[in-house]
């Protein structure tokens, strides 16, 4: 085999497609009709997304060998591509849908117990025949229950083609990643499946772990992770607003009156339907205290009685006797306790001062004593 045929390989191995390519077409332009070239072309077109010119190369390399199952492979692969193009019709897409799988039919007639081939199989039907596609993924795990690809395989076909089967899709997406713990592509699925549980945090993690896995999900981890920020930003208004709608109808006001504004007409029977009101409660008021008040036409006024009063004190005597007031004995007297003969005062009777006369004042005629 061409030595660069091995280079392309290995540049293709590191994702460097268009090197690939251009040595490939090196090989082919010396040797038009190398099979082993011609399948790696076709193989390389299709990893550049180049589906026609997959198929174009892969049904040449058949020529050269019908037997080569590497080229129905790339072959059923290139017609499947063509299918999922959206701008085909309806018929044309089942025509290449009915043609991948016959190319991978013819694989795994040529090679039953290849489980690439029974994978590319199950990639043809996944679409119109998900249960079969199941089917035949399970055969391929019966001869090889350690291939990675073929747990993936599992996984996308009972997330995305059958309903309600998320969680038996996470434990093929786990299966791969024990198998292969820096697989990108299971590693990528667990975290959508996280984030559409409601795990987003988890998921966020597992987006950037993928993106240092494989550069090449860069652009994808990029837009989940910005659409999740603006999601979580929707989230949040959502919540405050709902917030605030409930406060509002909590502390809502009493409703306003329907009509601001009432006519001359409709004041002045309000007013008199509360001087109306008025005099209704106050006739009822008199007539309750009439009712619970005594009757003061049948009753008469007793005076209170007189008080008793002696006759001593209704008519007092005139004058009161004289009594003179009592002296002390000559016995009783003594000496002082010092021992000092106590003075004699003999009684006087005490005489009232005299005092002399005012002597009369005379204004002398003329004089006005006022002025």
């Amino acid at each position: 085999m061409d030595s660069r045929i091995e280079r392309a390989r290995v540049l293709a191995s590191l994702g460097r497609l268009e090197a690939a390519r251009e040595t490939l077409g090196e090989v082919l332009a010396g040797e038009p009709e190398d099979v082993v070239a011609l399948a790696d072309m076709a193989n390389v077109v299709l990893r550049l997304r180049d589906y026609s010119r997959a198929v174009e190369y892969s049904a040449l390399a058949l020529r050269g060998d019908p037997e080569n199952t590497f080229a129905w492979r790339v072959r059923a692969l290139g017609e499947l591509g063509m299918a999922r193009d959206a701008g085909l019709g309806e018929e044309a897409v089942a025509e290449h849908r009915l043609r991948a799988q016959v190319a991978a039919e013819q694989a795994v007639k040529i090679a039953p117990e290849n489980t690439d081939n029974l994978r590319i199989l199950a990639s043809t039907k996944r679409d119109r025949d998900p249960v079969a596609a199941l089917a035949t993924l399970d055969i391929a795990l019966e001869i090889d229950p350690d291939d990675v690809s073929v747990h993936l395989l599992r996984g996308f076909i009972l997330r995305r083609n059958l309903k309600g089967r998320t969680e038996q899709a996470a434990v093929e997406f786990r299966e791969a990643l024990r198998l292969d713990p820096e697989n990108a592509e299971a590693l990528y699925e667990l975290a959508l499946i996280d984030i559409d549980g409601g795990d987003r945090e988890a998921g966020k993690e597992q987006l950037r772990r993928v993106a240092l896995l494989d550069p090449e999900y860069g652009s994808a981890v990029r837009d989940h992770l910005n659409w999740l920020d603006e999601d979580d930003q929707r989230i949040a208004l959502a919540a405050q607003a709902e917030e605030t709608r409930r406060l509002a109808n909590r502390y809502a006001s009493a409703p306003q009156p329907q009509f601001l504004y009432e006519t001359k007409a409709q004041a002045r029977g309000k007013r008199v339907t509360k001087w109306v009101v008025g005099v209704v409660i106050f006739l009822i008021l008199r007539a309750l205290v009439a009712g619970v008040s005594p009757d003061s036409s049948k009753t008469t006024y007793t005076p209170p009685p007189e008080p008793v009063v002696p006759s001593w004190a209704r008519y007092p005597p005139p004058t009161l006797p004289y009594r003179p007031f009592p002296t002390f004995p000559t016995e009783l007297l003594r000496d002082w306790p010092s021992n000092i003969p106590r003075p004699g005062y003999p009684y006087q009777q005490p005489v009232a001062p005299t005092t002399p006369p005012t002597p009369r004042l005379t204004v002398p005629p003329g004089v006005n004593p006022f002025q």
